[in-house]
């Protein structure tokens, strides 16, 4: 691999596993072709948690500090070697341009949850769950342990994942990875321990914010959508309860 990092900053923070690392990027063949890119314009950072996925991108970043930026050429065999796709001859050599905006540990991205969404004083638990009624309900009644519960949910990362519009029908960065209406068992490990344990704090009718660690949410494993070790943060209306 060839490369040359443009912004070299001898302090800037370096990746760790489990960090989330947000940057800006553009893959091209040599001619220029575009492959992939992020639009540094609409502020569309491309986020992932370092460590979790093997991909093109792994080599280069990890040559780059928290805000410096470089150009990367790989070979085939660093690349996609002898597989060929819709743009991609196979041995292609492929040119990346990266550029790396921040570096946050999953204790960083707790806080930034809580910035970005204007979270002021949550209840935190001994697990680390971090809980915030935004509509509470008083008369509601409260949700125990062996109710089949209602809820409406929104589930979030820390960074943006590509994903189709549904109202623009474009490709964009958000940070929503789920979204809708499901109805679990409270209590009795149907959902992840974070989700559990915030939900049996509510009663029907209420809304709330639930910022949990990666321990009490998918863990070091992750799942098909959740990489491993992702804090995650969710906006939950309890619905019912019966």
């Amino acid at each position: 691999m060839y490369y040359s990092i443009n912004t070299a900053k001898s302090t800037g923070k370096q990746a760790f596993n489990t960090d989330v690392i947000k940057f800006y990027y553009k893959m091209t063949l040599l001619d220029g072709t575009k492959l992939d890119s992020t639009a540094k314009s609409l502020g569309q950072l491309k986020g992932m948690v370092w460590g979790a996925t093997s991909n093109i991108l792994n080599l280069p970043i990890s040559f780059l500090k928290e805000g410096e930026s470089g150009l990367f050429i790989l070979p085939s065999a660093l690349a996609f070697g002898g597989n060929s796709y819709t743009d991609i001859p196979a041995f292609s050599v492929i040119k990346l341009e990266i550029e790396v905006v921040s570096i946050r540990t999953e204790a960083e991205q707790l806080k930034d949850f809580q910035t970005l969404y204007k979270i002021t004083n949550p209840e935190v638990s001994v697990t680390g769950l971090i809980f915030k009624k935004l509509v509470e309900n008083p008369k509601g009644a409260q949700v125990v342990v062996g109710q089949s519960v209602k809820v409406n949910y929104t589930g979030r990362f820390s960074y943006g994942v590509l994903q189709n519009d549904a109202t623009s029908g474009k490709l964009i960065y958000d940070s929503s990875f789920n979204a809708g209406t499901f109805t679990f068992v409270a209590g009795t490990g149907a959902v992840i321990a974070g989700f559990d344990e915030g939900i049996l704090k509510m009663r029907v009718g209420e809304k709330a914010v639930l910022i949990m660690p990666s321990k009490i949410a998918y863990g070091a494993n992750g799942n098909t959508t959740i990489p491993p070790n992702s804090p995650l943060y969710f906006e939950v209306e309890v619905v019912g309860a019966l």
